[in-house]
């Protein structure tokens, strides 16, 4: 059987698998959900951050590191099930190898982060084609930092998946690393490393900007991609005599992002070849 079409029935199983569990359907249901109230506020109330061109900074913005964390979850859990029902086991018992599996459940990387993408985008782009007076808007309504900030929500998600998927393949139970994610990202990465390194270690200060979960961060503003949305963004603050947060260049940080998906997916298969399922 020839790679493609291998890596085709692949797909299509891991498709079929996913569409029919609760542990994607209901986070992606719940999330489609969250992403229409969310913007559906803005639309009842006819503000302008839910027309073209501002609804870009809306869907690249403040909320959306949510996509991330559910997308990460849903990932998580379809994987680590493979094991708590072992149907991993069984997968190789009835043919396929373990290099075969595991570019399977990498499978699920496309698959769950096209529909959780997919969501967070098309949603409020709908409410925007609605609203939008398109007699009176210049320029294109899908600009070139439009296609440079969907590549960093991309290349965030694979980065913040990789190290979800290494815990799913090296723990093994859904539960146990869900926890060790969450402890991970939101009471270490994000509440604890940083004030003691900014304290205790400042001249390691700016390296904390590189850890796994902070590093997405600048990859999803908008503002980082578009000098007309920083401008926007930074003028209340301009308006009242304050110092706006300055633009980040993503650059460095999507390097590093690729970097780590890099080392969790290669540091995941080399801890998956040397276990017994």
């Amino acid at each position: 059987m020839s790679g493609g079409r291998a890596c085709g029935i692949l797909l299509r199983n891991e498709w079929f698998k996913a569409r029919k569990s609760l542990a994607f359907r209901l986070p992606l249901g719940f999330y489609a959900f969250w992403v229409f109230v969310n913007h559906a506020n803005a639309f009842f109330r006819d503000e302008d951050s839910v027309r073209f061109p501002e609804i870009w900074s809306s869907i690249f913005g403040v909320g959306t590191p949510f996509v991330l964390v559910f997308s990460v979850l849903t990932l998580l859990l379809l994987t680590a099930s493979e094991f708590n029902w072992r149907t991993a086991r069984q997968n190789v018992i009835d043919g396929l190898s373990k290099s075969q599996w595991f570019r399977g459940k990498f499978l699920l990387f496309p698959i769950v982060g096209t529909a959780f993408i997919a969501v967070h985008i098309l949603i409020p782009v709908a409410l925007a084609l609605i609203r939008t007076d398109f007699g009176g808007t210049e320029g294109p309504l899908v600009s070139a930092p439009v296609f440079a900030a969907t590549g960093g929500l991309i290349l965030a998600f694979l980065s913040a998946s990789a190290f979800a998927f290494f815990l799913a393949m090296t723990i093994r139970r859904s539960a146990p690393a869900v926890g060790v994610w969450f402890l991970w990202v939101f009471p270490l990465e994000s509440g604890m490393i940083t004030p003691v390194v900014n304290r205790y270690l400042p001249e390691f200060s700016d390296w904390i900007r590189y850890l796994p979960w902070i590093n997405t961060f600048p990859l999803l503003e908008f503002r980082n991609y578009d000098a007309a949305a920083y401008e926007r963004y930074a003028a209340p603050a301009l308006e009242v005599g304050g110092t706006p947060m300055p633009a980040v260049d993503p650059t460095s940080h999507l390097l590093v992002a690729a970097a780590w998906a890099v080392l969790f997916l290669g540091t995941a298969f080399i801890w998956f070849r040397r276990r017994d399922l």
